[in-house]
């Protein structure tokens, strides 16, 4: 996937509330960090989030997902913020990867090789484009409470990576002030006219 069509992911989301309340904590996260709640995932599956995290957002010449601390944004939305219903649907999602690489490999996501991890993403990105959100979700295409696991992956990798220090001064192009102030602009050099708001 390209990292421009994760951004058009994110910006799509912009007017959803599901939406609101994750830019809400991406928006807030030292506060996030120091009240983080207790993980609610186990040692493999903050592994497995290490490895679809970088999956998503890879590290090339710019930093990955790992480098921007996805995997423990992740981590801190799915045991703190989710509801139970989202919660479930998440980890009901790593075992499902967990399940489709032991009928294909006889091992699970962690132990398999790199080409069954990447068709078991494929194919769990594949189940979630069958998915129809209720009609009273209102944007098309944008996760909801019931979504399926990747849509919520895909939504947390972005969010987590845009909304860094890393991703957002590393991978986009960081202004801290956009635009220039000047406070002595010659009235006649601007045509004469002043801006209307």
């Amino acid at each position: 996937m390209d990292r421009r069509d994760l951004l058009k992911t994110l910006t799509a989301l912009a007017g959803c509330s599901i939406a609101n309340r994750l830019v809400d904590a991406a928006t807030h996260r030292t506060k996030l960090a120091q009240a983080a709640p207790r993980s609610l995932l186990n040692a493999a599956q903050r592994s497995m989030l290490d490895s679809l995290a970088e999956m998503i957002i890879p590290r090339t010449d710019t930093p990955g997902a790992t480098d921007a601390g996805v995997p423990q944004f992740i981590d801190q939305i799915v045991s703190g913020w989710y509801t139970s219903a989202e919660r479930s649907l998440f980890l009901d999602g790593l075992e499902s990867l967990n399940v489709w690489c032991a009928d294909r490999g006889n091992s699970d996501f962690l132990g398999s090789s790199a080409e069954v991890r990447i068709a078991a993403l494929v194919a769990s990105e594949e189940a979630a484009r069958a998915y129809s959100a209720p009609a009273s979700q209102g944007v098309f295409g944008v996760p909801d409470e019931q979504s399926p696991f990747f849509y919520k992956l895909r939504l947390l990798t972005v969010l987590g990576f845009y909304t860094s220090e890393v991703g957002a001064t590393q991978e986009l192009s960081y202004e801290p002030v956009p635009g220039m102030y000047d406070g002595d602009v010659d009235f006649d050099a601007v045509g004469g006219r002043q801006w209307s708001t």
